[in-house]
């Protein structure tokens, strides 16, 4: 049995590990996607009253309303601050950054998919130097 070349084997293992894991990564961050529909830019203005904080917004033709969730800012700079609503819904709104889930699951997919393409090429470099 011939010795098997140490890069394409470290080749192999780094792209059976990098693409199974990014692939599906990848495909998970899409469906995420396609399952919260895109988010668009509003104003929001920030209320107190009795005693609650209260995010008011227009969109949709409409002007919505709720109350403020734990852990968002009620901080806003001339009483209002911005946040982006969804298209489908645009009762629906985030008041200051959204959750990060999806960036992130993405970012890994990249990454893992990288790693595994790298892999994929390094594992037939010693076809081609002998």
């Amino acid at each position: 049995m011939p010795p098997v070349d140490t890069l394409a084997l470290v080749g192999e293992v780094l792209s059976w590990i990098g693409l199974g894991v990014g692939v599906p990564l990848l495909l998970i961050a899409l469906l995420m996607r396609l399952a919260e529909g895109p988010w668009l830019p509003v104003d929001i203005a920030i209320i107190e009253r009795d005693g609650a904080t209260i995010a008011r917004w227009f969109a949709g033709g409409d002007f919505h309303e709720r109350p403020l969730r734990h852990g968002e800012s009620s901080t806003a700079d001339d009483g209002f601050t911005t946040g982006v609503v969804s298209s489908h819904n645009p009762a629906r709104a985030r008041v200051g950054e959204p959750p990060h889930a999806r960036r992130v699951v993405r970012t890994l997919g990249i990454v893992f998919t990288a790693v595994g393409v790298l892999g994929l090429i390094g594992s037939f470099v010693p076809l081609f130097l002998g």
